[in-house]
């Protein structure tokens, strides 16, 4: 067409421009490609190729383009401020710098050729000077709201998010269709903690923006801080359908499922997050969250390691790897971890929280001075926040001996606690009512004649806080033992129902004596993964005290050891104790009696339906007392011979993932005994609750 005349170059151009302007990418593409076939040294074109090459994903091809424009026209100010932009995104920043230096030379009227300097610069980390450059073009055009916009980042970036969320609004109001400046205004304000009014502009601007991934992603966000996990759910993966190529959508994926107690789902998206973004130091954070959590400590410290490397003021990594190193029972080495972490963290709180964990309380200490000090900040905090400093500023007024002011922190805590917690106290009735009615000695009977004769595993059982990880440690201490943790694996296997739901009762009742038979031997083969050359395996899941007619009638020849302690005392170190995704029935007094009441039915339903010898008792207090003799009788229980080694179980250097951590790197002691009355005036609710129920646990260290 152009090459016979029928239209001038100059016409052929202009209608290129308005295919363009009108979004007809590939007809324009066509003819500005016709122009340069027929006068290859047509600069425009060459840039509108550029320009629609960059719009479009098209890095290289674009920077090829923009250099030939260059050359034909080498003091074009639009070339320059366009290709200023192109190399920045190609990553050629020294290029970008001196080809944005010489525009503002050219041009210093210019206000898009200062902002796209300054963008350099922010991108160089030189935040002065890509502050100076958007001030200029500020001054140069005060409704330039991409300039307003960057400079509310680059506030951002020094810590000022209360100057960049202005600035953002500034900017918004100047152009409103802009979802960048609205999705930065949302997050500034996620990351000021002020959550309502980042629900009300994600709201606000979803009817304009009803398709744009990012504002998904921070409705994710709002949800998580919320703690709504399913609305969060469902907004990340609505992110992720409109632009699956977003690694921090999938990293908020796989926060969610970990929250959810999903680990190996958490793990897939967290990985597909790296791969699609390999320098993501947020989805190597998330990896390591989640191997740890899996038990692959080594894998975990490398992907932290690697999430520093990557941005190393990534504080919450540092306070991961401090919480690992706690477990470890290296406490030095998490000290440290937490003290980088106070100094490079915008909020300070957490890691003051964690440090309080570890040092001696004094009313000097700076640690506790500094809870002290942020005390009248509490109403305002984020509730996951504020729950935690509340427990942590009681348990310095516990360690101080000031017994009523660390009750009232504990409640407070719990009282926030509780109101995020989705936990029915009626379901707890019911379930407790199905395994009863479930597992009679007909149940039993049946589920005997579909066993496995493994001997390996070793459950330590009972209520939260009653002494069962003491118990799993001493036994961890013998040469034959391996101590496994608190593991899912049997509520999950045995559990697990066709809709995805979990329920022991409904499953077992409806499932073959062959399935049976098959789900015993998949426990069996999970347990045996954590410790493949141990004779035994211990497996600490508490909860498990609901399923001991079932590890009796399919597993006979696996010990079963029951741990129990004064209930008040049980009961007050589970109120006073944050856990993180379990114990949901630990926040509320009233709540926590009636758990412990369905507790105490099950344990004697055990009692009146199993055979005597079923399960052995280990009586905390009993423990406590005659530390030496308990121990022996344990291990023989066990059928193991003795090794003295029990008696050291603090020495050891395993992972210990329980409330009940820096306790067991201790020896015994017995100040625990009888806590329960330094609080006894506070705990009334809890005990009438408990005494309205039966309560018949053997005060043993015997057979049952």
């Amino acid at each position: 067409m152009v090459q016979n005349k029928q239209i001038s170059v100059q016409e052929a151009f202009q209608q290129g421009m308005a295919h363009y302007q009108s979004g007809q990418l590939k007809p324009a593409v066509h003819m500005f490609s016709e122009i340069l076939r027929v006068t290859p040294n047509f600069a425009q074109a060459h840039q509108m190729l550029g320009l629609i090459a960059f719009q479009t994903g098209q890095i290289e091809p674009a920077v090829r383009a923009m250099t030939e424009a260059m050359r034909l026209q080498p003091e074009n100010v639009n070339f320059l401020t366009n290709f200023t932009e192109i190399l920045r995104t190609a990553g050629d920043l020294t290029k970008a710098v001196e080809v944005g230096t010489r525009a503002v030379r050219l041009a210093p009227g210019n206000a898009a050729a200062h902002s796209n300097l300054g963008l350099v610069f922010y991108d160089l980390e030189r935040l002065d000077e890509a502050r100076a450059s958007q001030e200029r073009a500020v001054a140069l055009d005060p409704e330039f709201d991409r300039a307003i916009n960057n400079l509310g980042s680059i506030a951002r970036d020094k810590g000022n998010r209360n100057l960049a969320a202005e600035l953002y609004r500034k900017a918004l109001k100047i152009n409103p269709a802009s979802s960048e400046t609205a999705n930065n205004l949302i997050s500034v304000l996620i990351e000021n903690e002020n959550i309502v009014d980042a629900r009300a502009e994600a709201e606000a601007q979803l009817e304009r923006f009803p398709r744009d991934a990012e504002l998904h992603r921070n409705f994710g966000r709002v949800f998580m801080l919320e703690n709504n996990l399913d609305k969060a759910e469902n907004a990340f993966r609505n992110a992720i359908s409109l632009k699956g190529d977003k690694a921090d959508s999938y990293v908020g994926l796989s926060q969610v499922l970990y929250e959810k107690n999903h680990p190996k789902l958490a793990l897939i998206e967290a990985e597909q997050a790296l791969r699609l973004d390999p320098e993501s130091a947020s989805a190597c954070h998330q990896i390591g969250m989640v191997k740890a959590h899996l038990g692959e400590i080594e894998e975990a410290i490398g992907f932290y390691q690697k999430a520093l490397e990557l941005k190393p003021d990534l504080s919450s990594t540092r306070l991961a790897l401090g919480h690992l190193e706690i477990e470890r029972g290296n406490f030095d080495e998490a000290h440290e971890y937490f003290e980088h972490a106070a100094t490079t963290a915008d909020d300070k709180l957490g890691a003051t929280i964690a440090l309080a964990r570890l040092e001696k309380i004094t009313p000097d200490n700076p640690v506790f001075q500094a809870l002290e000090e942020a005390l009248p900040d509490a109403p305002s905090m984020l509730p996951q926040k504020a729950t935690a400093y509340h427990y942590a500023l009681g348990e310095c007024y516990e360690k101080l001996k000031r017994h009523e002011d660390a009750f009232k922190q504990f409640q407070v805590g719990a009282r926030i606690k509780r109101s995020i917690t989705d936990y029915d106290p009626a379901e707890n009735d019911r379930l407790t009512d199905d395994l009863i009615e479930t597992f009679d000695q007909q149940m039993i009977e049946r589920l005997r004649e579909h066993a496995v004769s493994s001997d390996r595993p070793i459950f330590v059982l009972g209520m939260p806080r009653s002494g069962t990880t003491l118990t799993e440690s001493i036994l961890n201490a013998h040469p034959n033992i391996f101590g496994a943790g608190e593991l899912n694996d049997l509520q999950n296997i045995f559990g697990r129902l066709g809709d995805g739901t979990t329920n022991v009762p409904q499953a077992v009742k409806s499932a073959t004596g062959a399935k049976l038979a098959q789900r015993a031997q998949d426990y069996i083969d999970a347990l045996n993964l954590h410790a493949p050359d141990a004779p035994h395996i211990v497996d600490k899941m508490p909860a498990n005290f609901q399923l001991v007619g079932l590890i009796h009638g399919l597993m006979p020849n696996a010990k079963i050891v029951h741990v129990a302690r004064n209930p008040f005392d049980t009961c007050l170190s589970c109120f006073t104790r944050l856990f993180e995704r379990s114990q949901l029935y630990s926040y509320d007094l009233v709540e926590l009696g009636r758990y412990y009441n369905n507790y105490a039915r099950v344990m004697d339903h055990w009692r009146n339906v199993l055979p005597e010898g079923s399960f052995y008792n280990v009586q905390y207090e009993a423990l406590i007392d005659d530390f030496a003799s308990e121990t022996r009788r344990l291990i023989e229980y066990c059928g193991l011979d003795w090794n003295s080694s029990c008696l050291e179980f603090h020495k050891s250097k395993r992972r210990v993932r329980t409330a009940s951590v820096q306790q067991v790197r201790q020896p015994l002691y017995k100040s625990s005994k009888e806590k329960w009355r330094k609080y006894e005036e506070q705990l009334s609710l809890l005990v009438d609750t408990i005494a309205e129920s039966r309560v018949n646990i053997k005060q043993t260290g015997t057979v049952a």
